[in-house]
């Protein structure tokens, strides 16, 4: 099976890196790795979104401060890439047919953000519709999808299966400034309905056994085409 896995900078670094869970996750992949072929991007999480508003004290220019959250998201992909040791390419790929072709020399290839205008999530559904991925892991600071923000509202339901369709309905409310923060974006979730990808949005604790995540031992979200 062919996976690619989406981590939001804000499950890695929330405040400050996160070493014990990064080494968890570095565990997981290179465990995942022994049976699957597996791709990784990576976001900018909190402290790309501090750096995007400190920025706008200086410029309004929104693809500027795009560049400064890449910067971060690939900051963030080394920390990773130092995780996983010999697993890993060496480098940040920054490409999606260099992606392909680190997966041929059976290494891990790291991605962060690629392009202003698309979020670490839209480079992730992109990447898998690129490598026909048989599946989208997208790990965020939310254990699923929800039918309205349970940070806000305490009587949020949890949607444990839902179409492409509706993840897009959901997603379209979300953030599309630079910095963004919503569980999946609408620009990502319109690439994993085009590429009809079906996707596994989970939060940290399943992270934490993503080996058996991946087998359905979830308590997330599953979209489906």
């Amino acid at each position: 099976m062919r996976i690619v896995f989406d981590i939001g900078g804000s499950v890695l670094v929330p405040d400050k890196p996160d070493v014990k869970f990064i080494d968890e996750i570095a565990y997981q992949l290179t465990k995942i790795s022994e049976d699957h072929e597996i791709a990784v991007v990576v976001g900018g999480g909190k402290v790309a979104r501090e750096y995007i508003h400190a920025a706008k004290t200086f410029t309004p220019n929104e693809t500027f401060k795009d560049y400064i959250g890449i910067h971060i998201t690939r900051a963030n992909a080394m920390l990773l890439i130092a995780a996983l040791r010999e697993k890993a390419y060496p480098f940040v790929v920054s490409d999606f047919r260099k992606a392909w072709e680190v997966m041929q020399l059976k290494k891990i290839p790291i991605m962060g953000g690629t392009h202003p205008g698309h979020t670490t999530d839209a480079v992730a559904a992109l990447l898998a519709e690129y490598l026909q991925a048989d599946l989208l892991v997208v790990i965020t600071n939310v254990d699923g999808v929800y039918d309205s923000d349970p940070r806000k509202n305490p009587n949020a339901k949890k949607l444990e299966r839902i179409s492409t369709e509706k993840l897009v309905e959901i997603a379209m409310q979300s953030e599309t400034k630079a910095g963004g923060s919503g569980v999946v974006d609408a620009l990502a979730a319109k690439f994993i309905h085009r590429g009809k990808i079906r996707t596994l949005i989970i939060g940290k604790e399943d992270a934490r056994t993503l080996f058996d995540a991946i087998k359905g031992k979830h308590k997330g979200t599953l979209v489906e085409p």
